[in-house]
């Protein structure tokens, strides 16, 4: 028995190590209508298990609307999972990143599998939350407080997801002083203080990343949204996870993602200590 546990583990390695030397560059393929455009290398039979992964638990509409480009990579473990980004100034064509290491199809760690499920439905808040139903595209480099809240991909228009979430939960104070730290050009400095943010703000945060922006609170408060029952606390950054109910094309998202899953943990939140207290 020790014997084969031995086994798997070099197998695991050496699969990892492998998936490594392949995609350290990275790996691109165009997508069109939810289909990987194939170019008959020896990498396309991972990409189209990749793509398909994602098929199978994201819902199609938004993904075959906006997405054009899947690639993969890898700059070693527990470093950057991945994520969706747009590849225009317009937010019309986007391309989704998976670090092949830290995104292991092939892993049977149940914690590992939840990680990877968390960062993915992130990710795909990021494709509802930033599109061009959403965002107005603009030149503007500063704020234009009369116009909205400005991101790097366009003004959050007005009655958009962002858009609500910031009036609702981004009160000009805290704002202003999230703004002053992203202004900070020495990252070690910029990091610090932004947690020291986020601890004195702790009751309105899902978790510490959740207050790098107000951009990826909506991405997190989400995936709590997809991941979990409904919280009864009242809360902030409870509010902030109900605040996805109003919306109907959210709630059928949530359903869809949720009938894609094979399980969610009944320990999800018990993994999620600091959401745990006062659900």
């Amino acid at each position: 028995m020790k014997f084969s546990l031995l086994w798997i583990t070099v197998l695991i390695c050496r699969v990892s190590i492998a998936q490594s030397n392949q995609f350290a560059s990275g790996v691109q393929w165009d997508v069109k209508q939810n289909e990987l455009v194939l170019k008959n290398r020896v990498e396309d039979n991972t990409g189209q298990k990749y793509w398909a992964y994602l098929l199978n638990l994201l819902p199609p509409e938004p993904l075959e609307k906006y997405i054009t480009s899947l690639r993969l990579f890898t700059d070693g473990e527990q470093e950057d999972l991945g994520g969706m980004s747009p590849l225009n100034d317009q937010n019309t064509a986007w391309e989704v990143d998976l670090d092949t290491i830290d995104f292991n199809l092939n892993s049977t760690d149940s914690i590992y599998i939840l990680d990877f499920i968390h960062t993915a439905i992130h990710e795909f808040g990021h494709l509802v939350t930033l599109n061009p139903e959403q965002v107005l595209v603009t030149d503007d480099e500063y704020q234009n407080d009369s116009i909205g809240y400005l991101t790097s991909e366009g003004y959050a228009i007005d009655g958009s997801y962002l858009g609500e979430f910031v009036k609702q939960f981004w009160n000009d104070g805290l704002l202003e002083n999230w703004d002053k730290i992203d202004k900070i050009r020495v990252e070690p400095i910029r990091l610090n203080k932004l947690y020291k943010f986020y601890l004195d703000n702790e009751e309105n945060f899902m978790t510490d990343y959740a207050a790098e922006s107000p951009e990826e609170d909506i991405a997190e408060s989400w995936t709590f949204f997809v991941l979990c029952d409904k919280p009864s606390k009242n809360l902030v950054k409870y509010e902030k996870v109900r605040f996805f109910y109003q919306y109907p094309k959210l709630l059928e998202y949530r359903n869809q993602i949720r009938a894609n899953l094979n399980a969610i943990p009944d320990n999800y939140l018990e993994k999620n200590k600091w959401v745990l207290d006062n659900w």
